[in-house]
């Protein structure tokens, strides 16, 4: 196992244990947001921390965050951290 897939597995139980693990359905429905606010240039982990959470502890979601940002033409080498 990878470290990275080892730190998603812990913040996981972490987020589960204190109640504020994010759905993915609620992370599509703030996704485009969290993309908007960071397009605008301002910092969208600081003001959508729940959805940079899960982009961290999701692989799947996170590939659709890289795919949206590709298509709104801000392509980004990695997701934020």
């Amino acid at each position: 196992m990878k470290q990275k897939d080892i730190t998603r597995l812990i913040d996981t139980v972490f987020a589960a244990k204190s109640g504020e693990e994010m759905l993915c359905t609620q992370y599509f429905d703030e996704l485009p947001r969290y993309v908007d606010i960071e397009i605008s240039g301002q910092d969208a982990g600081a003001m959508l921390p729940e959805v940079k959470h899960h982009m961290h502890q999701c692989p799947e979601c996170e590939e659709v965050y890289l795919a949206l940002r590709r298509l709104v033409g801000g392509e980004k080498s990695s997701p934020p951290r």
